[in-house]
């Protein structure tokens, strides 16, 4: 047994991309050595902004040996009546590359063929990886790549180094012009420019000695120990999301925390202001005290050590010039009349082919109207329409211009302070949010609704001019907004079918019926993919589950939420599998068969009357149940039907020879399927074995 190990030295990749590529590598990594029949120990995958690696436990030098049987022709094909090889069995021989004495009898539940017996494995494994590693590399995936050297290899950013040692032994590999060696960069600051590696000691220990934290939790871990430091230091508290912690993690090969300090004066700017520009434009962290309030500290996380003060003492001057010039902005904006703001959007282009930011207002005006209808908020009606109208203007303010982060923030703070109705502003301030599935809930529905329409409107532009998005390009953020639009619909519990939504955005850039046809299917796939990512994703509901609601063709969002919830709840309590059988049975029997009409008076039987007497009265109940979204009840009521739905199956001949009564039982049954199929399609759910496990 031996360990490898993998490292691959680059220029600085940017922070959010490399978790990213660290997932893909182990992933691609695994499937390699599954692919290969390599087992192994364990599999350790760090990464930093400027190295990627590899370490893998306990890989056999040797794939193991294993004998395979591979059938040629059967024997009574493979011999003539005299025993002699037949064209079949001399062109099997010559594919598989063996003589006529190799071959032999082998008895199989089909009859005698013939065949023959390999061995295989046997493979030395450290060719197998020399061959595999570059083709992994070449395999990754990025949003965006670039090329530097003749060999005119894409990736995503400059390869400077590669590393490749099997049992302390280097593997010759080669990738993007660059061959792998026994040189590792050391820190970018702290240490000489590379460190020799001749052993997995040396790398390890030669980590340690140039100032390099591999690990992405001991990194984590040392930059949250010294925030609480400061916390304790300062008597206050310094919140840090997760999206900030990942950007100083995968920024910094050693991360120190540092603190400073601003004028206090400028606390009298608006809290979002500071906390934005920090945040946004210079990676810091905002310093609140006990009661919650803004102080007039910061702290930031470095890549060296801030013993003279230096890192500090230079974010203070740029934190302090920073919010000299926003004092200054805040003062000169609030002079002039934002909403004669408007008329100047129609010389700022929202995208070349999609027109001006004018134009896109009006545009939202008519998609905001649209969504107040279907959800009944009439009495928001004015507000949001003035909104809409000027949800864009703070983009032509100096405080955007210097500080993007802030667009929309401004003009609802703006507005504020001029004494506009809460209802406007709120819903300008808000309207750029969430930014994704794992943003905070918005707080205010007009900026919801605001929020629906702008996202739908830029899908809608972005789907009609042809851009395409992947699993890992998504150049205009049409993933991000198709996760907004669910997330405000399921957090604000929004009784909103999205596809006639769909179709009047997607009127607005459609040059003919075929291009709006195109586009309204895009963004519904687009849409239910993403609802569907988050049900599975985000509220971890099984994956047959969400199966069940999504078969439905229905873009109501909510609904569809809460029919998921009501199927995971049928599912734990035991109801949902007595569900599934009946529906999967209703579905076979009704499924080569067109609607037909139902009557009463062609029921003959007993059983079958009996059974329709209860539909008919249990249908208007189960109506309402779902009508007032309760698909719990509904399904439990569908259920008490059972017993009366087996007696009928086990009395009543559906296909009986008689023509008419075959079809109205047919027609009785695709009446009860139906009513069972506005809550979910339970024919999808898989059966639970014992234990629990499907």
């Amino acid at each position: 047994m031996a360990d490898l190990l993998l490292e691959l030295g680059v220029e600085e990749i940017p922070a959010p991309a490399v978790g990213m590529i660290r997932n893909q590598l182990r992933e691609l990594f695994l499937a390699r050595l599954a692919q290969e029949h390599i087992p192994t120990g364990g599999i350790e995958c760090a990464a930093t902004n400027r190295r990627l690696m590899i370490h893998a436990l306990q890989v056999p030098e040797k794939t193991a040996s294993k004998e395979e049987t591979v059938l040629g022709p059967a024997k009574r094909i493979a011999l003539d009546e005299h025993g002699l090889p037949t064209v079949a069995l001399k062109k099997f021989c010559e594919f598989q590359g063996v003589k006529l004495s190799d071959v032999v009898e082998i008895e199989t539940p089909k009859g005698k063929y013939l065949g023959i017996t390999k061995v295989g494995g046997g493979h030395d494994v450290a060719d197998l990886l020399a061959k595999a590693i570059p083709a992994l590399l070449a395999a990754l995936t990025f949003p965006k790549t670039m090329v530097w050297n003749e060999s005119r290899v894409p990736f995503i950013r400059p390869v400077k180094s590669i590393v490749a040692l099997f049992g302390n032994r280097p593997l010759d590999v080669e990738f993007a012009g660059v061959r792998s060696g026994n040189r590792s960069p050391g820190h970018l600051l702290l240490s000489d420019a590379f460190f020799e590696v001749n052993s997995f000691k040396d790398y390890f220990e030669g980590l340690g000695r140039n100032f390099i934290i591999l690990n992405e939790e001991e990194r984590k871990s040392k930059i949250l120990a010294e925030i609480r430091e400061i916390e304790e230091e300062l008597e206050c508290r310094v919140p840090c999301d997760q999206d900030m912690l990942d950007y100083y993690v995968y920024s910094n090969e050693y991360p120190v925390v540092f603190s400073g300090g601003f004028d206090a004066k400028y606390l009298a700017l608006p809290t979002e202001i500071i906390t934005a520009f920090m945040t946004h434009e210079k990676k810091l962290l905002a310093v609140f005290d006990g009661a919650g309030k803004l102080t007039s500290h910061f702290v930031g996380v470095a890549n060296i050590p801030d013993e003279n003060g230096k890192v500090s003492r230079g974010n203070e001057k740029v934190v302090q010039a920073a919010f000299e010039d926003a004092q200054f902005f805040w003062d000169q904006d609030r002079k002039q009349d934002f909403y004669a703001l408007k008329n100047l959007l129609k010389n700022v282009m929202f995208q070349k082919e999609l027109g001006t930011y004018y134009e896109k207002v009006e545009r939202l005006a008519a998609l905001v109207d649209f969504v107040i209808n279907e959800t009944h908020q009439d009495g928001m009606r004015s507000q949001l329409h003035k909104a809409a109208f000027h949800c864009k203007n703070d983009l032509l303010t100096k405080m955007v211009r210097e500080f993007p982060s802030l667009q929309g923030i401004m003009g609802g703070l703006y507005l504020q302070a001029a004494g506009e109705d809460p209802l406007v502003w709120k819903a300008i301030y808000g309207h750029y949010k969430p930014k994704g599935q794992a943003d905070e809930k918005l707080e205010d529905l007009g900026a919801g609704i605001l929020s629906i329409a702008d996202r739908m409107d830029n899908i809608a532009g972005f789907v009609g001019k042809g851009i395409k998005i992947s699993s890992s390009k998504d150049p205009y953020g049409i993933r991000r907004d198709a996760n907004a639009v669910i997330r405000i619909l399921i957090d604000f519990r929004l009784p909103l079918d999205l596809a006639p939504l769909i179709r009047l955005a997607a009127l607005n850039f459609a040059q003919n019926d075929a291009d709006l046809q195109h586009s309204c299917k895009t963004i519904c796939e687009l849409l239910s993919a993403r609802l569907e990512n988050y049900l599975k994703d985000t509220m971890k509901y099984r994956y047959d589950v969400v199966n069940a609601v999504m078969a439905q063709e229905a873009m109501a969002v909510h609904d569809k939420f809460l029919k998921a919830q009501a199927v995971a709840t049928l599912v734990d309590s035991g109801m949902a599998e007595p569900l599934a059988a009946l529906h999967r049975r209703l579905k076979n029997i009704c499924a080569n068969s067109e609607r037909s009409h139902f009557s009463e008076g062609e029921l003959k039987e007993k059983e079958e009357k009996i059974l329709s007497d209860v539909f008919k009265e249990a249908k208007p109940r189960i109506d309402g149940l779902i009508l007032k979204k309760d698909f719990t009840q509904a399904a439990a009521e569908i259920l008490e039907m059972k017993p009366i739905i087996d007696a009928f199956f086990e009395k009543i001949l559906v296909m009986d020879k008689n023509l008419t009564l075959r079809k109205n039982r047919i027609a009785l049954l695709q009446r009860i399927d139906e009513l069972l199929g506005a809550v979910a399609d339970f024919s999808l759910l898989v059966e639970t074995k014992p234990g629990g496990k499907t």
